[in-house]
């Protein structure tokens, strides 16, 4: 079975709360619609930090230090329209202000298709809500 490397963000900040998307995920069985972590696959010979400061630029017009441990890493199975596949993912733990000033303009065209939300949330938000991964978060912030 294929396997897709992504690294990915806890977002954090000064409230802990943490900071996700919604997106729709189109190609997908059943095209799911999630609140999930920043973040994405690791091209060619990045390193998983080299992938992530990638992506969060792209995803948020942020630039990032990342200098800590990876927080945790877990395989997810994706069950694709064209193919099933392992998602590798590896998350890192980012704090930045609640008022940093975040842009979605260099998502790529297919991001900001299936983009429809970005939201700070607290612990005990997610915890009443079921549409949200990986629930593993809920352990680190």
């Amino acid at each position: 079975m294929r396997i897709r490397k992504c690294a990915r963000a806890v977002i954090t900040n000064e409230y802990h709360e943490i900071l996700l998307q919604k997106f729709e995920f189109t190609d997908v069985i059943g095209n799911v619609v999630l609140w999930v972590t920043l973040g994405g696959g690791i091209k060619g010979k990045e390193t998983p930090i080299e992938a992530l400061k990638r992506e969060l630029r792209e995803e948020l017009g942020i630039v990032v230090d990342i200098h800590d441990e990876p927080l945790f890493e877990i395989d997810v199975f994706i069950e694709g329209k064209s193919d099933s596949f392992i998602s590798r993912e590896i998350y890192y733990k980012i704090t930045i202000q609640s008022d940093t000033i975040l842009s979605i303009e260099n998502m790529t065209e297919k991001e900001k298709d299936t983009f429809i939300d970005l939201k700070w949330w607290s612990k005990e938000e997610l915890k009443k809500i079921k549409n949200f991964a990986p629930r593993e978060i809920l352990n680190y912030f």
